[in-house]
């Protein structure tokens, strides 16, 4: 997976231009046509609120301000972010990847003890699909919870993944079950407009309002590099 940040001298990207589509009917004679397919990019905006007291504490050398809504914001856009990339944002023409695999589903075993013969199978299916590592496994909170707590015979489950993979489990709370997919780089594209930012909205006697906001799209450029796993 790859992530393309937005380039300095162009602060907002208005459009991603991922692909071309066939020609057609050209103009006039001797002229031919090419229909470019663009991506929008989605703005998203998170408000929040702080309290003009918790911030005057800062400044006055405070390190135990109320900084929770702050905190409930950004995390609110990472997993809309996360959503939109693994489970797709219809309104904004982002399928996501749950939605692009070219692969069936792959059952998450109701025992946790069988975890890695699941996450074996969807391996062979990369891999006979001539998809490359290295690969990443991404498990949704519960899935997660269970990987950790669980053990076969004294041994982690955890690490008997980890062993799979060349790498730990990675923890995905915004997702449902789990996605398996290829790190080798050029199958997906999340594309900034703007990285995460603060905006001011207004401000009264008491709170300031202020939001994140970011812009971006997701593109899925080989289908097959990934395998979603749920019940």
């Amino acid at each position: 997976m790859s992530w393309t940040s937005p380039d300095p001298t162009v602060p907002r990207l208005p459009r991603s231009v991922p692909a071309i589509s066939p020609t057609f009917e050209g103009p006039g004679p001797g002229v031919t046509a090419l229909l470019r397919q663009v991506q929008p990019l989605v703005e998203l905006r998170v408000p929040f609120k702080v309290g003009r007291d918790a911030v005057d504490d800062v400044e006055r050398g405070s390190n135990d301000s109320d900084w929770q809504p702050v905190k409930d914001a950004a995390r609110a856009m990472a997993f809309t972010e996360d959503r939109a990339v693994f489970e797709g944002y219809e309104a904004a023409g982002i399928d996501g990847l749950r939605r692009r695999t070219s692969h069936p589903v792959h059952a998450l075993p109701v025992e946790t003890r069988e975890y890695p013969d699941a996450v074996s199978r969807a391996l062979t299916t990369l891999r006979r699909a001539g998809v490359a590592g290295p690969y990443s496994l991404l498990l949704g909170a519960d899935a997660y919870t269970l990987v950790s707590e669980t053990s076969d015979h004294g041994y982690p489950i955890t690490e008997h993944l980890s062993r799979m993979l060349d790498a730990p489990p990675i923890w995905a709370p915004a997702v449902d079950g789990a996605f398996l997919l290829s790190t080798r780089g050029g199958d997906f594209e999340l594309r900034l407009g703007e990285d995460l930012a603060i905006g001011y909205t207004a401000h009264d006697a008491n709170e300031i309002e202020l939001y994140f906001r970011q812009s971006l799209t997701f593109l899925v450029y080989t289908d097959e590099a990934v395998v979603a796993l749920g019940s």
